[in-house]
């Protein structure tokens, strides 16, 4: 079932088959049938206004990069992680990898595409997230634009009204 040049997902279902004496997909099956050993609880930070979380997330990448991220990409492969390393394929890091072939400090115009591609990366990143999220009809979501210690009595009340904690 997995593409030849899917090397992960392959040398993944080798060591399943190789601890277990099972496929993937047979493991998995069996995986399902065990009842789950906790009853979690499920909670999720979303911001009420989705203008507020992309002017976070830019703020975010324009810091990242003001901070040093170009150097420390540069100094990681410098160091011989390979760009192909999982690792390296963060979002950020990725939108880096391009910008090293001279090994030079960027240009701020450059830097600025790159926060900009960082931004737009990590925007995509969370719409993706709250779609996968929003299947589990089970999450309880709080505002994350709130203070901290009031999410995290937000926090508290839900675990305590399931009687989780």
């Amino acid at each position: 079932a997995l593409h030849p040049n899917d090397k992960k997902r392959i040398l993944r279902a080798l060591e399943v088959y190789r601890e277990t004496g099972k496929t993937m997909s047979r493991h998995n099956a069996d995986t399902r049938l065990v009842p789950p050993r906790y009853e979690p609880v499920y909670l999720g930070l979303a911001y009420a206004d989705r203008e507020e979380m992309k002017r976070i997330i830019d703020l975010r990448a324009d810091r990242m990069v003001a901070q040093g991220l170009f150097d420390e990409v540069r100094a990681l492969v410098e160091s011989g992680v390979p760009r192909t390393a999982t690792a390296m394929q963060a979002i950020g890091y990725k939108e880096l990898l391009p910008f090293l072939k001279n090994g030079r400090a960027l240009p701020p115009e450059a830097l600025a595409r790159a926060a900009d591609e960082i931004s737009l990366r990590t925007r995509q990143y969370a719409k993706r997230q709250r779609t996968w999220f929003r299947r589990n009809a089970a999450v309880q979501w709080l505002d994350a634009g709130a203070p901290f210690d009031e999410i995290f009595s937000q926090a508290r009340r839900v675990a305590t009204a399931s009687d989780k904690v």
